[in-house]
């Protein structure tokens, strides 16, 4: 009994602190200049903190909505470029194509390697979704790979980080170009060569897709030039400082080439 006697009274006795506390709060702001603005102002303060609080732990759990729209904006103004590119291509033809050299599909990487000699990522696209080997896979900062085995929802893209993979490169300004290929050691850099010893390089110089390959997309923005060295007095080799960092991809698309089959029809029939 003693102890339900003394917990009411400390509880009355809060209760009572409680209420003469918010009344002198009332007196001084009713009453006082200077204290109205100082509690106003704090109030305003947690008000704003607790606003910021808010919207951050909002904006958290919606990053990934807000990020996938975000590609499929992308993947829209991709495949309106290509279609562009295709139609100033052929503005002075007699018949102008209405389908893009190039379509985009996006998707989303599962898994992806980088510290291996052969490097890959798997994406949650398969051949229910057109996806099928052979096709490329970019962003628009750089080129990933190529698919090389497809299921129904998923596909493995062998990374162009890896023994033997070679994409054609060109420098943006002269136009020069050649293939490039990864060093095995960092992820962020690759190799230029080929480059004929008379091109001037300048450190900072851009380096981009030449196009003349059937998988990639012409002058998709791959790097800058870090460094430049001779090779055996006959050529140029370039570092290059990839713009695509491959150890933070989530997004990509793959590309199909819509002319593909003619081109490699070409092949074919050549001597």
């Amino acid at each position: 009994m003693n102890n339900r006697s003394g917990l009411l009274s400390t509880l009355s006795a809060i209760l009572l602190f409680l209420v003469l506390a918010a009344f002198s709060i009332v007196l001084v702001v009713n009453n006082g200049a200077v204290q109205r603005f100082r509690l106003l102002g704090t109030a305003r303060d947690l008000q704003a903190w607790g606003w910021t609080r808010t919207d951050n732990i909002r904006t958290f759990f919606h990053y990934r909505t807000e990020n996938q729209r975000l590609v499929e904006e992308n993947l829209q103004l991709q495949q309106q470029l290509a279609r562009y590119q295709t139609a100033d291509r052929l503005l002075d033809s007699v018949a102008v194509r209405v389908e893009p050299d190039f379509s985009y599909l996006s998707a989303n990487i599962i898994k992806n390697t980088v510290d291996r000699q052969h490097n890959h990522l798997i994406i949650d696209r398969g051949r229910k979704d057109g996806i099928e080997p052979g096709l490329g896979v970019v962003t628009g900062r750089g080129v990933i790979g190529i698919v090389d085995a497809v299921g129904d929802h998923y596909a493995y893209v062998i990374s162009i980080l890896g023994a033997g993979q070679t994409v054609s490169a060109k420098l943006a300004e002269s136009g020069a170009f050649g293939p490039m290929t990864w060093p095995g050691t960092r992820p962020d850099r690759m190799i230029l060569r080929e480059i004929p010893v008379h091109i001037q390089v300048n450190p900072g110089d851009t380096v981009v897709t030449s196009g003349y390959s059937i998988i990639y997309p012409p002058d998709i923005p791959l790097g800058s030039v870090v460094s430049t060295q001779v090779s055996q007095g006959a050529s140029k080799e370039l570092a290059i400082a990839l713009f695509e960092d491959f150890r933070a991809l989530h997004s990509v698309y793959v590309v199909r080439n819509n002319q593909q089959p003619e081109i490699e029809a070409l092949y074919e029939q050549a001597p």
